[in-house]
């Protein structure tokens, strides 16, 4: 992954003009080595090496902020939480400015996908010295559920009351941090618990296991099935996750993964990379067609590349059209010339 990360910066750095037809393009991404990053410079070397472009990729970006000036035409490319797309059009949340008038909806219409990937599952984590083995054991606990703001701490509250009843306050503490901090505060004891995001294998995981063993457990079966769940998982950006417990056991003796059944449920957030709706055709679709003849290249650099399903476009494992996600007409004609079906509802 080092080796990926390093030429993946060369090659979005130092690719000249010429080289890239004389397109250059500026993207952003969220966190470092995250699966926004990765997807970025992975797209950034495809680019470069298909002489399609010269993109410059900007990493640890505020995406709430990026998507909106992407639908404003000051970037050319950026990842999007599929959530923030939905509420972009609706005007909600950190778009409220935009509800008068339908801004929201207008500035979402520039909006257009090229491919959509998982951005993180969601886990509770322990460790096994604090007896915390299952969801309900989190009654009177102080919950790392995220920073201060954000869909990841909206995520995991409502996974905490989906699964338990509680909300926080009322049967349990929640503790906010910047992303920057979490491990500390998770390694410190300051918490009891984390529910949190990440990738699988996520990165922060062997610096928890070696402080001591981690119990990870799943949700539980009767809850996940129920009305509220099924309904919650289908919302804008977010899609059931169902897999055997084995997809973790890379992780060793030093983590216990609990299921009732062999079987770890949990619901990952959904987003991909965006372009303008104004970009051209061509150019959308090489800059697709790259990424999709690259995918069986990428799984084999990045170790949770797989588990990110990088190369589907089903929209029950993405969700686009519950978030009104449209793909780029030039993407279209990619995935389905690589023989991908793309849902009626995610055309433009």
């Amino acid at each position: 992954m080092k080796r990926f990360l390093i030429a993946g910066a060369a090659a979005f750095m130092i690719a000249g003009g010429a080289q890239a037809q004389n397109v250059t393009l500026t993207m952003t991404s969220a966190s470092p080595g995250g699966a926004t990053d990765i997807a970025a410079k992975n797209l950034a070397e495809l680019a470069a090496a298909n002489k399609i472009a010269t993109i410059q990729v900007q990493g640890g970006k505020t995406l709430t902020r990026t998507l909106r000036e992407l639908a404003e035409g000051k970037i050319d490319i950026s990842a999007s939480p599929f959530v923030l797309h939905f509420m972009m059009g609706k005007g909600l949340g950190p778009y409220s400015d935009l509800k008068a008038g339908g801004k929201g909806a207008k500035l979402q219409a520039n909006l257009r996908l090229l491919y959509p990937y998982h951005l993180a599952s969601f886990y509770l984590i322990a460790f096994q010295s604090t007896g915390i083995d299952s969801w309900d054991k989190l009654k009177g606990k102080t919950i790392f559920n995220g920073p201060p703001r954000g869909g990841a701490l909206i995520s995991a509250r409502a996974a905490i009351r989906l699964n338990t009843g509680m909300t926080e306050g009322k049967g349990y503490t929640g503790k906010q941090i910047a992303w920057g901090q979490a491990n500390s505060l998770f390694l410190d004891r300051s918490v009891d618990a984390a529910v949190r995001p990440g990738v699988n294998p996520a990165d922060y995981m062997p610096i928890y296991m070696a402080a001591g063993k981690i119990n990870i457990v799943s949700m539980p079966k009767a809850k996940y099935e129920t009305p509220a769940f099924r309904k919650f998982v289908k919302s804008p950006g977010k899609v059931a996750n169902v897999f055997p417990v084995s997809e973790l056991a890379h992780y060793g003796p030093n983590a216990r993964i609990i299921s009732e059944d062999g079987t770890f449920r949990t619901f990952a957030d959904t987003g991909g990379d965006m372009v303008q709706a104004s970009m051209d055709k061509a150019l959308a679709k090489k800059l697709t067609a790259a990424f999709i003849k690259g995918v069986p290249a990428l799984q084999k650099k990045v170790p949770f590349a797989k588990t990110t399903l990088y190369g589907s476009v089903d929209d029950t494992k993405m969700g686009m059209c519950a978030a009104g996600v449209k793909f780029h007409p030039g993407a279209v004609e990619a995935w389905e010339e690589a023989g991908h079906k793309i849902a009626d509802c995610a055309k433009p």
